[in-house]
């Protein structure tokens, strides 16, 4: 984990500890929490000649509020999830610079045919919100707004395609070779991509949750509510690869690069990419 993670966990867990601290004085007013959600995940692209969707993902959080008064109070805390995005294609193609495993330069030309790509990651995400609540001794209503910071911790990506179709131009001889198989050109069936690293920029999400709370003994509650989350930032980053790349040490072992990274042609293959979520959470709040 690098040094700017490090910290960033260092900040809600020792505000949590002062927040501990400082309860004694404020018995009736500091609470915490701890619960979990299940999320849908999307990699929301603007012009992409992908087709994007959204998978299903899951949480844990832990949280820390201060109630202004019956009806307002602030909340932060730290949550960990795993989620996973994916996208698509039915057809794509493009050609890169490329180098043979005997030293001779030639075009790499390439076509996928339903190509699909999976990201995933665990996430740290740090909210921050402010929540109103309706009056009542057992059940009341609520709804909560705020902003997140969400890291991504080690992402991954994974492709695979029913058919990669390769062949190589060798401007030197004027020539296009379609074979041999075992040189990286030809037909090859429901290849699988090895996984690979993912570049992505950390997400700011600005969320809206709605939802119900029931009183669960003296001073604690149960909350129920569906919350959204959209991005606010760009995330893509290292915009320079090609989604498909020869390997010159071993023809048959083709790098795939995310999407999120790739070009076609000089130009990005997003616009812009940010992260959107919807999902349930629960939890179960108590006083401190």
């Amino acid at each position: 984990m690098s040094q700017f993670k490090r910290r960033l966990l260092r900040l809600p867990l020792l505000s949590i500890a002062l927040l501990g601290m400082y309860s004694s004085y404020a018995q009736s007013d500091w609470k915490a929490s701890v619960g979990g959600q299940m999320s849908f995940a999307e990699l929301r692209a603007d012009q992409s000649t992908l087709n994007t969707s959204t998978d299903p993902g899951a949480g844990f959080n832990l949280g820390i509020s201060y109630g202004l008064n019956e009806s307002w109070s602030l909340h932060s805390g730290i949550g960990i999830s795993y989620i996973e995005t994916s996208n698509n294609s039915s057809n794509y193609s493009d050609q890169a610079a490329a180098t043979d495993f005997e030293g001779e330069n030639f075009e790499f030309r390439y076509r996928l045919e339903n190509y699909s790509e999976r990201q995933k990651s665990t996430m740290l995400s740090i909210p921050v919100g402010v929540q109103y609540e309706s009056k009542g001794s057992q059940t009341r209503f609520y709804s909560k707004a705020g902003a997140s910071v969400n890291v991504f911790l080690s992402p991954k990506v994974e492709g695979r395609a029913n058919r990669l179709t390769t062949s190589g131009y060798f401007e030197r001889f004027n020539a296009v070779l379609t074979a041999p198989a075992f040189a990286g050109f030809g037909t090859f069936d429901e290849i699988q991509f090895s996984e690979n690293d993912l570049d992505i920029k950390n997400s700011f999400n600005a969320f809206l949750e709605i939802g119900v709370k029931e009183k669960f003994g003296s001073n604690n509650w149960v909350y129920i509510g569906l919350f959204a989350e959209y991005g606010l930032n760009d995330l893509l980053e290292n915009n320079n690869s090609n989604l498909i790349e020869y390997n010159q040490n071993t023809p048959t072992d083709f790098i795939n690069n995310s999407s999120l990274n790739s070009t076609i042609g000089n130009a990005p293959l997003f616009d812009k990419v940010t992260l959107n979520m919807v999902g349930l959470r629960v939890k179960y709040e108590f006083g401190i």
